[in-house]
């Protein structure tokens, strides 16, 4: 009888220590997430689908925006300049399209069209992952540079 009432209390035991460790180490690893210390996992789930959900409304609306700009009086390309991670193509009424994800190849093309014709920007489409956009100059030549991300600037 002793030696059951002995086996009994170390399984008590045991399960006693699994739950203290489990627990300790939940409140551990919610300690070290700033993120989980404020939202818990449905919280987050239901924060992340919104800003999912505003992201895309963001990226419509710039692509709204941008589409607006073609279609109207482009300015030209007056100057190509180099920034992290691609290229800012300043045009003469201002405005800025700034292009990322490009190649080494399309840009050494870009500035060599560029100086020898005064290209516009005259429309885009996106793929699934990327972008093309149409510059084409007075005498009819044309180029189309693939982007990852454009942005219009003013």
């Amino acid at each position: 009888m002793l030696i059951i009432l002995c086996i009994a209390m170390a399984l008590v035991a045991t399960a006693m220590t699994s739950l203290i460790a489990a627990r300790y180490r939940q409140t551990r690893r919610r300690t070290s997430n700033p993120v989980a210390r404020v939202f818990r996992m449905r919280e987050f789930a239901e924060l992340d689908a919104h800003l999912e959900a505003v992201a895309r409304e963001e990226l419509h609306r710039l692509e709204g925006e941008l589409a607006r700009y073609l279609a109207g009086r482009t300015g030209y390309i007056e100057m190509i300049s180099k920034t992290p991670g691609g290229i800012a193509l300043e045009l003469s009424d201002g405005r800025r399209i700034a292009l990322r994800g490009i190649s080494l190849r399309t840009r050494e093309l870009l500035r060599g069209c560029a100086r020898m014709n005064t290209l516009r920007p005259e429309s885009f489409d996106r793929d699934a992952v990327s972008y093309r956009l149409l510059l084409r100059g007075p005498t009819g030549a044309e180029v189309r540079i693939h982007a990852r991300n454009i942005a219009l600037a003013a």
